[in-house]
Parts: C-alpha cells; structure tokens; sequence
C-alpha cells in the first residue's frame, strides 16, 4: 500500500464515525485537500491536527489513512481526550506492527470505555483469531449491546456456532498442552479452515498430514500456494481433490474460477452438482450462478437453503433477486432480517428500496408538508443515519440527498464520505460548491472526482474545462 492518492485502499469498515459534531470540518477539508494535492505533511498534520482538537472524530479515521502505521505520534498527542479516537487508531497501528497485544488490547478497552464501540469488534476479532471464543463473544455482546452493527452481526453469526466453537476450543487447549492425538488434530484444523476459514492456522496443524492426502490438509496447502503467487499449482490441487474426493472447498474454488474467468455458468453448477454437498456456501453460489442463468426458481431455492443454515449474507442476494422479481414485499422482509442480523449492505438495501416505493406512490398520498429534497421517507433515512454512523461511506452519500442541495449538512456528510475518498463524495461536493457559487472550489472536487474515476455530467465537463 502506498501513501498516494491511488493508493489510500485500506479496510475503510476500520474508520469510525462515531462523533455527530459540527465542528472541525473546515479544518478538517483543508486536511483532506492537502493530502489530495500532495501538499507537504507539515500542512496535512497542521490542519488536521486542529480538526482532531475541535473533536471531530473524521479527523482520525483521516490521519490514520494517511500515516497509516508511521502516525503513532499523532495520536499520542491526543490520548484521553478524543472520545476513545486516539486509542483505537493507536491500537491499530501496533496491532500492524505486531508489537505488544496487552498494550493493544488496553488500548482498545480504554477506546471503549470513552465511548468508541467499534473498539468492541476490534477486541472481539483479536480474541476470534486466537481462537479465544468464548472471550471474543463477551466483546461482541458488549458492542451489540451498544448498537456497533459489526458486533451485531459477528456475535450472532458466532452464536448459531456456538457448539463447533467450543469444541475447537477445547481441542486448542490439547494443542497447546501437548496432549492431543492426530485424529482430534485433524478434527481442529478441519474445524478452524471449514468454519472459520483461517487458512493460515489450519495450515500450521494440518501440514503434518498433506503426505496422507488428507484433503482439509491439501486445501490449506493450496491456499497457502495462493499467498505466494503459485495460483496454477494450487488449481492443480483443487483439480486432485474434486476428482479424487469431490471436496466441496475445492468444487466451490473451481466453480467460482469458472464463473470469474470465462462466465462459464453450465460447467461451474455441473461442479456443484457433483459435489453434493449442502453447505451453505455451495448452496449460496449455486444461487447466484443460477441467477445469473435466468433461473429464477432454482436461485430462490439454492439462496433459502443457504439461509436455512444462518447464512446472513446470502440474504442480501435473495432479497436482489426478488427485487429483480418485483416482490417488493419479499425483498422488504428478507432485508430487514439481515439488517437486524447485522447486515450493512441489506441494511442500505432496504434505505433505497422504501425510498423507491415510497416515490412510486401516488402524490396524495404524500404528506404536503414534505421539503423539497430529493428523497424524504424518514424510516429510509433512520437507517441510513444508523449505517453512517457504523462508518459506511456510501450511506454518509445518500443520507446527504435528505437535506436541501445548500444545506450544511450536504456539505458535511460529503466531506466525511470524502474522508474515506469516496468518488461520488467528491462529485457531490463540486455540485454542492457550485450551487453555493464558490467556482474554485467546485472545480477542485469536479477534478478530484474526475481522477478518481467518477464520470461527470456534460455540464460539469464543460465547466472544469474554462
């Protein structure tokens, strides 16, 4: 990852929103600017160093974009006085570093503790990935008691596996004690690469057994292969584990490769097919790709099987593919479920699909009180001011379409999407100068926006280049 403009790719989810402050945003926009225009990092750190002490939390999602893991000293400067924002950057920062997990996880309950609920999931990943579930859940209940959406969703995704989770525990401490046999080794690795898909981990226990062909062990190999740029040798080993086992981790690998490289759908389902598994994640895919076929019926049928087994995810496409039905009303439900289940993406779904139908209804039946806003249906909006403040950038977007094209707040849900460089942020942000007559500044984000690959209309086309 480079400190460019083109390359500020990070784990956006990471950068919290958790302050409703009006303060620090013009500070905060030269900020941005700066970074956006290469300015020397003296002017980025004055300008954001001052929206950071206006307490604008945008302000160090931002420093930590820009410094990533070289902005330690940044937030130093503001520990104990950010509302938990300092801590939990900092914490992410030696997280990166892979310095002292006591002062990391400290950090985030200090985070906490201020108020930063995100810091919940943070703690509850880092306890997740030593494989510590039953601590990583009192974490995530804690953010869900909150209302984190992240928390929401791991906690209830973890309690549906409650009983595989303890027994991987178990199995760990017999591990890490020395006094596990080779068939309750298998059991572990098989259980920590099918269910929590941690290749890594489940490489380290099973390698012992890839001579055997044991194909959870020769999986994780391939995976492994994957990590280091070997994509033709780990193809081969799926190949061996479909022909030989009709593994289903395999199939769905050699299914999914199918579909991305040549939209191969006939071949990729004869895959599925054969393996004959009813996993969730073959029953999902073998949705999808029989949406993509037009088969309507079969996708629903695949799509329910895999929500059948918990899957949250596989709720979103259900719900798109009765939007595509025109069963608003199915679509309406199926979203709402995986919004309460945590879902962010069925979440802004069902925003835009009450928005929609809401516009579709006949006038008189609108309140005339309505202000003239592109999109005013208040439930839409109460989700969309929840997805903003979990962080979601595309949400910050659409909830701006509430207010009048002048508005403050226009300007102030843009800036803060901006701060995660999103592209239509930007645009939004040049019409939002335009109307407000500032021209320079309009070009500026217009151009902005344009470099990142946003497609402008003719009339702002026409302007950018007086």
């Amino acid at each position: 990852m480079r400190k460019s403009i083109a390359g500020f790719i990070l784990f956006l989810l990471i950068l919290v929103s958790c302050g409703k402050t009006e303060k620090g945003y013009d500070s905060l926009e030269k900020g941005l600017l700066g970074i956006l225009e290469k300015k020397e990092e003296g002017y980025v750190r004055k300008y954001l160093e001052q929206s950071a002490k206006e307490e604008n939390s945008d302000a160090f999602g931002l420093a930590y974009l820009y410094w990533q893991n070289s902005g330690e000293d940044f937030f130093n400067k503001f520990l104990n006085k950010s509302n938990g924002n300092a801590e939990f950057y900092k914490a992410l920062i030696l997280k990166g570093k892979s310095d002292s997990e006591k002062e990391v996880i400290n950090l985030l309950e200090s985070a906490a503790n201020q108020g930063n609920y995100k810091a919940y999931y943070m703690l509850g990943n880092i306890f997740q990935d030593k494989l510590e579930f039953t601590k990583a859940q009192e974490y995530f209940k804690k953010g869900k008691e909150r209302g984190e959406i992240y928390s929401v969703y791991s906690y209830d995704y973890n309690k549906n596996l409650t009983g595989i989770y303890k027994r991987i525990e178990e199995l760990n401490k017999k591990l890490q004690g020395g006094t596990i046999n080779p068939n309750e080794k298998k059991e572990l690795g098989t259980l920590i690469l099918e269910k929590f898909s941690n290749y890594n981990a489940a490489y380290d226990i099973l390698k012992e057994f890839i001579a055997e062909e044991y194909p959870p062990a020769l999986y994780s190999k391939a995976k492994k292969l994957e990590t280091e740029d070997k994509d033709q040798e780990a193809v081969e080993i799926y190949n061996q584990l479909f022909a030989k086992n009709r593994y289903y981790l395999a199939s769905f690998e050699l299914a999914y490769k199918l579909v991305n490289s040549s939209k191969n759908y006939e071949l990729a389902i004869r895959v599925l097919e054969d393996t004959n598994s009813d996993d969730s994640l073959i029953t999902g895919y073998k949705g999808y790709i029989y949406e993509n076929m037009k088969n309507y019926t079969k996708a629903e049928e695949n799509y329910l099987k895999a929500i059948h087994k918990n899957d949250v995810d596989m709720m979103t496409y259900l719900g798109k593919l009765y939007e595509e039905k025109k069963e608003v009303k199915k679509a309406k439900e199926i979203y709402n479920k995986a919004y309460s289940a945590g879902s962010i993406s069925s979440g802004y779904r069902l925003a835009n699909l009450i928005e929609k139908t809401d516009k579709e209804k006949p006038e008189k039946d609108k309140k005339s009180s309505q202000k003239k806003t592109e999109r005013n249906n208040k439930s839409a909006k109460k989700i969309l001011e929840r997805l903003a403040e979990s962080g979601d950038d595309y949400s910050m977007v659409d909830l701006s379409l509430y207010y009048p094209e002048k508005d403050k707040n226009v300007r102030i849900l843009n800036l803060k999407a901006a701060a995660r460089l999103n592209d239509t942020a930007f645009h939004n942000l040049g019409v939002y100068y335009y109307n407000n007559k500032n021209k320079d500044k309009a070009k500026q984000y217009f151009k902005i926006a344009k470099d990142y690959g946003y497609h402008l209309e003719p009339e702002y086309e026409a302007f950018i280049s007086i």
